[in-house]
C-alpha cells in the first residue's frame, strides 16, 4: 500500500516536472521572439501631422532605429512602431514586394524600407543586374542608373537607398566608387541623387568622412584613416546643391581635415556636429554591428549610448533578437531621462525623420 502511494506520488511529481519543463519551453520561445516586449500604443496621426508631444520616448527613440526585417520578426518590430526595415537578399521580386506590404500593413508611421543597391555587391542579384558604379564615368549615365535604380526600388516598396557612395576609391570591392577625381565623383553623385529621387526613393551619400574603402574592411577590423580636403569635397559639394537627403557616417577612426578625436567618426559628437553645422538632412549611422565599432567599446550599451549621444538621426542595428532591440531603446530612455543625452536631440532627430517620411510634426 505504502509503495502504491509513494509510485503515485512520484508520478504526480513527474507530471508536475514535465509541466514545468513544458512551460518553461514555451516561455523561452515566446520571449526568444519577442513576445513578451510590450506593445506601443499607435502613434496619433491626424491627416499626416505628428504631434511630437503626444509620442512617447519610447516611440521617439524606436523611430530612429533601422532593423533587418526578416519575417519571423514581423510582430515584435511592428509592435515597437520601428523606424525601418532593411531588407537582404530575395529570390524573387514578389517576395520582396509582398514582405514590404506585410510590415507596412495598417502602420499609422510606416517603416523607412531600406536597401543597398549600389550596382556592385547587390541584394538583387537573383533578379537583375545593375552597373557597378566603377562604370558609370558621365553624369548622363550617372542620372539613368539613378532613374533605373530608383524605379526598381519604388516598384518593391523601398523609400530609402544606402546609396551613392562617394569615397574617392574603393581598394576592398573594386566596384562601389564612382571613377575620376573628387568634382568628378561629386557631379556624379549628384546626377545619380537626382535621379534616383525622382521616383521618391531618397539617397544616402556614404561613408562620411571618406577613406572607408582603402583600409582594412570595416566590418571585420577597427580602422583609421587620415582625411584630406579632397575626401570631404563631395560632401560639402553636395549639401551645398542641396541634393543629398542622408549622409551616412563611418566606423572609421579619421585624423586630418576631420578629427575624430581618437574614436570612430560615428560615435563623435564633435565629427557629426561640424556635420551637422550645415546640412539639416539625416545623418545615418553605418551598422553598428560592424566589428569596426562594436570591437571599440565594451559592450553594446555603450555602443548604443555612443552612438544615440553623437546625434545620428537614425541608427542601423541587424541585431535579429528583438529582445535586444528593445533592450536599446530601454538603455537609451534611460540615458535620456538622467540627461546624458538631451531630450531636444531626440526631438531634433524625430522630427527630420517624420518630415523625411512625408509627415509635418507640430
Amino acid at each position: 500500500m505504502k509503495k502504491k502511494k509513494r509510485l503515485g506520488v512520484q508520478k504526480k511529481v513527474f507530471f508536475a516536472l514535465v509541466v514545468v519543463v513544458l512551460f518553461l519551453s514555451i516561455l523561452n520561445v515566446v520571449k526568444a521572439n519577442g513576445l513578451l516586449i510590450p506593445k506601443q500604443k499607435p502613434v496619433d496621426v491626424d491627416n499626416k501631422i505628428v504631434d511630437l508631444q503626444k509620442m512617447t520616448l519610447e516611440q521617439k527613440i524606436a523611430q530612429m532605429v533601422v532593423v533587418v526585417g526578416d519575417p519571423q520578426n514581423y510582430w515584435p518590430w511592428r509592435n515597437l512602431q520601428l523606424g525601418g526595415i532593411h531588407l537582404f537578399s530575395r529570390q524573387t521580386e514578389h517576395v520582396f514586394n509582398n514582405t514590404v506590404i506585410d510590415f507596412q500593413y495598417q502602420m499609422p508611421i510606416p517603416f523607412f524600407v531600406t536597401a543597398d543597391l549600389e550596382g556592385c555587391v547587390s541584394p538583387f542579384g537573383f533578379i537583375r543586374e545593375f552597373t557597378p558604379a566603377s562604370e558609370v564615368d558621365t553624369v548622363e549615365k550617372a542620372f539613368a542608373k539613378g532613374v533605373e535604380e530608383g524605379q526598381f526600388l519604388h516598384k518593391l516598396g523601398f523609400n530609402l537607398n544606402f546609396a551613392p557612395v562617394v569615397d574617392l576609391k574603393d581598394d576592398i570591392w573594386k566596384c562601389r566608387s564612382f571613377p575620376g577625381d573628387e568634382a568628378k565623383i561629386s557631379e556624379l553623385a549628384q546626377a545619380y541623387l537626382t535621379g534616383l529621387q525622382t521616383q521618391q526613393v531618397l539617397g544616402t551619400a556614404k561613408h562620411y568622412p571618406g577613406k572607408t574603402l582603402i583600409v582594412k574592411d570595416p566590418h571585420k577590423y577597427v580602422v583609421a584613416a587620415e582625411i584630406g580636403k579632397k575626401d570631404v569635397y563631395p560632401y560639402q559639394y553636395l549639401v551645398e546643391k542641396g541634393e543629398v537627403k542622408a549622409i551616412m557616417v563611418s566606423h572609421v577612426i579619421s585624423s586630418g581635415q576631420i578629427d575624430s578625436s581618437g574614436i570612430p567618426a560615428v560615435a563623435s559628437k564633435k565629427v557629426l556636429d561640424e556635420l551637422r553645422a550645415n546640412y539639416d538632412g539625416l545623418i545615418v549611422s553605418d551598422e553598428i554591428h560592424m566589428l569596426g565599432l562594436k570591437n571599440y567599446y565594451r559592450s553594446l550599451d555603450e555602443v548604443y549610448i555612443a552612438v544615440f549621444k553623437a546625434g545620428n538621426d537614425v541608427v542601423l542595428n541587424f541585431d535579429k533578437d528583438p529582445n535586444e532591440i528593445y533592450n536599446m531603446i530601454q538603455v537609451i530612455k534611460a540615458a535620456v531621462e538622467r540627461g546624458e543625452i538631451p531630450l531636444a536631440q531626440i526631438d531634433a532627430s524625430v522630427t527630420r525623420i517624420l518630415e523625411a517620411k512625408g509627415f509635418r510634426v507640430i
